[in-house]
């Protein structure tokens, strides 16, 4: 089943979500990473690097550090192997234009975090089973950043966020289902600050509200607030950084999330080559499921494991980065232009 193109490619970025599908009256929840491949391969450990234009949503501060306009396009796809969802596949992860200036810079952006398919099903001609329902959630926004001083930037803006529910069911002497959606919309903010305490150690946080929808019937989507803050090093050559991250998400289920990342640069390599590899918990699993006004029934802490690999030249860069848990796996294919 597809579920609204416009939304695929439109996208609406969001940052968690939670689903309810009528039938079984649960809630299920993806778990949330930063934006792009290089913060994939980081373990989401970003709020303190913000180096590129995924900081449009992940630190907005961060925009501060490009030098020149930059086009930013990712692609990712997840492998769901939980209860109650049959995959969740997005072909645009991530689209952004940056423009920076020596004293502020703005960026507007697009992203779909999810594209939910339940396990509902039916055979279509073809003696295929496809699923009967399915729930897309993303945004789009504007971000810009100020410089402060010379060691400290902030960083603030506004998202759209829109939901989309859709459902397939039958008449009696119909042999292909018919399709209801139903989709809702939400306004968000985000906002964060970078602090460079020497050329070596850096500090950042960033805060992200989320939004809340309600699909008639059929269940409900949540988006938590999100809390973050972070410290990096970097070696004195600047062919090394180590980044670790705290998350404190609010929403459904309130819960701490730590994030630990490392890249190392080959810094005589043409192109430039980098390496990753990080590491977070989940303490609630990447899924959870529980009753409508209920406790969750479904809580499992989630190890994850994260690597990736980049190549920079001079005006482009392509990024490859996978998180692997027991739950899921994501992969991030990224490019950035610069103008």
């Amino acid at each position: 089943m597809k579920i609204g193109p416009p939304f695929r490619w439109l996208g609406v970025v969001l940052v968690l979500l939670v689903c309810l599908p009528a039938a079984a009256q649960t809630t299920i929840e993806p778990p949330i990473v930063s934006p792009g491949a290089r913060s994939l391969g980081l373990g989401g450990a970003f709020v303190a690097v913000a180096d590129d234009a995924t900081a449009a949503w992940s630190n907005p501060s961060g925009l501060m550090q490009l030098a020149r306009p930059e086009i930013s396009l990712e692609g990712r796809s997840w492998n769901e192997d939980r209860e109650g969802v049959a995959s969740n596949e997005s072909s645009l992860g991530f689209l952004s234009f940056v423009l920076p200036r020596r004293e502020w810079a703005i960026a507007f952006y697009a992203q779909t975090l999810s594209s939910l398919e339940f396990p509902n099903q039916w055979s279509n001609a073809n003696g295929e089973l496809d699923p009967l329902s399915g729930l897309v959630v993303a945004n789009a926004g504007v971000s810009a950043a100020l410089r402060v001083s010379d060691d400290v930037s902030l960083g603030f803006g506004l998202a759209a966020f829109a939901g989309v529910f859709s459902e397939g069911s039958f008449n009696p002497d119909e042999t292909n289902p018919f399709w209801d959606g139903d989709a809702q919309t939400a306004v968000g903010a985000t906002a964060g600050v970078l602090w460079d305490l020497s050329d070596t150690w850096a500090l950042g946080a960033s805060y992200r509200s989320g939004a809340d929808f309600t699909f008639g019937g059929a269940g409900r989507a949540t988006i938590p607030d999100i809390l973050g803050a972070g410290v990096r090093w970097r070696s004195a050559r600047g062919n090394a950084i180590v980044s670790a991250e705290i998350e404190q998400l609010s929403g459904i289920d309130n819960r701490t999330r730590p994030h630990l990342g490392g890249e190392w640069v080959f810094l005589k390599a043409k192109p430039l080559i980098g390496l990753r590899a990080g590491v977070w918990y989940d303490p609630q699993g990447g899924a959870v499921s529980s009753t409508p006004g209920g406790g969750v029934t479904d809580a499992k802490a989630v190890f994850h494991i994260a690597t990736g690999i980049g190549f920079a030249w001079k005006k482009f860069q392509l990024d490859l980065g996978g998180d692997y848990s027991e739950r899921t796996t994501i992969v991030s294919l990224s490019m950035i232009f610069t103008l």
